[in-house]
C-alpha cells in the first residue's frame, strides 16, 4: 500500500480517521491459513504472473481508494482494470485491461458495471452477466476473477482495519 492505512487506523481514532480519509475504498483482506506461502508483492504497474483461480496476493491486505484520476475523462465513471491508465489498476493477467467500471450516480450512490471482461466480475459472490450493472452499498463484495474486495467507506475501513488486520 502506498499509504499504510493499517498503521493509520491503529494510530487515529475513528472520527479523525474518517475526517482525514473520507471517501470510498476497495478493501482486500489477507487470507489466513497455511494453504499457500506468502508472496511478497503489491498492486503496481508491473504485471504479476498468476493463475486465474488463485489470488496472488492472498496473504496481503490491500486498500485501493475509489477515486478518479485527474487526467481521465468521464468523471462519473472509474475504470478498474489491468491497463496503467485505469483509475484503479490491478496488474494481474486475469484482470482485463478495462475489466469493470465503478459508476457514481447523481445522487452520490455507486454501482458496479461489468465491461465484458475475459474473466468474470462478481457482485456479492454472484457472477454478473456480461454488461450488467448492479448498485453498490458499503459492505458489498466485488470480485474481479479471483480477487475479492469489500466496498467500504472510511468508517467501515477504520473498523475493519482496527479489528481484523492484526
Amino acid at each position: 500500500m502506498s499509504v499504510d492505512y493499517i498503521e493509520l487506523a491503529r494510530s487515529l481514532g475513528r472520527t479523525e480517521f474518517v475526517m482525514q480519509h473520507a471517501g470510498h475504498y476497495l478493501l482486500k483482506r489477507a487470507k489466513k491459513g497455511p494453504d499457500r506461502a506468502p508472496q511478497p508483492s503489491r498492486f503496481d504497474f508491473a504485471t504479476t504472473a498468476a493463475k486465474v483461480d488463485i489470488d496472488p496476493f492472498a496473504h496481503e491486505w490491500q486498500v485501493l481508494p475509489v477515486v478518479k484520476r485527474p487526467d481521465n475523462p468521464f468523471p462519473e465513471r472509474m475504470t478498474v482494470g489491468r491497463a496503467v491508465n485505469c483509475d484503479i489498476v490491478l496488474r494481474v493477467p486475469f484482470v482485463s485491461k478495462v475489466h469493470a467500471h465503478i459508476l457514481r450516480g447523481a445522487d452520490g450512490g455507486f454501482s458496479i458495471h461489468d465491461n465484458r471482461p475475459s474473466h468474470a466480475t462478481f457482485h456479492n459472490k454472484k457472477k454478473l452477466e456480461p454488461g450488467a450493472t448492479r448498485p453498490l452499498a458499503v459492505g458489498d463484495f466485488i470480485g474481479f476473477s479471483s480477487l475479492e474486495f469489500e466496498f467500504v467507506d472510511a468508517a467501515r475501513l477504520h473498523e475493519v482495519l482496527r479489528t481484523e488486520a492484526l
